[in-house]
């Protein structure tokens, strides 16, 4: 099973202009969205991300599997370099690692990991808004919409 496409790197500018790229820089908490199919299996996916000075960012997903008896959890960060020119958001994911799983095993699954990975993927996302407390982007390839709050 391969997710389909994850980040909606959720960040936004400043309506009033060019987005400011020293205002995102920080840590963040997104909304939460779903992937998946029922055939193969619906998450939830929390998502927090933290942008830094240097160019480089890393996003922390929790994947919750819906509708098991037992809590089944994935959490993975994906990193790599990003930037802001004139009102898009770019970033590259160069690094996946699953952190931890509810499920030991899940950790070092090979399939698991092709699973979640989005290494050497680029994504586009349009600034709608980027203030010092909040970030909207909406994602060029999705067309969805996300909301992020400084923490």
């Amino acid at each position: 099973m391969r997710i389909s496409s994850l980040f909606l790197i959720l960040f936004s500018f400043s309506t009033f202009g060019a987005s400011d790229q020293s205002l995102a820089i920080g840590s963040w908490v997104c909304d939460s969205f779903t992937i998946g199919k029922e055939a193969d299996g619906i998450f939830d996916v929390a998502h927090t991300v933290e942008y830094r000075k240097d160019g480089t960012s890393t996003d922390i997903h929790i994947y919750r599997l819906r509708g098991m008896e037992e809590d089944v959890w994935l959490k993975v960060a994906h990193s790599g370099p990003w930037k802001i020119n004139e009102n898009i958001i770019t970033e590259e994911t160069t690094k996946t690692v699953i952190l931890d799983a509810s499920i030991p095993e899940l950790k070092n699954s090979p399939e698991m990991f092709d699973a979640v990975s989005y290494e050497g993927e680029v994504f586009l996302s349009d600034i709608i808004e980027l203030s010092e407390s909040k970030f909207i982007t909406k994602d060029k390839e999705l067309e969805e919409a996300g909301t992020c709050v400084k923490i």
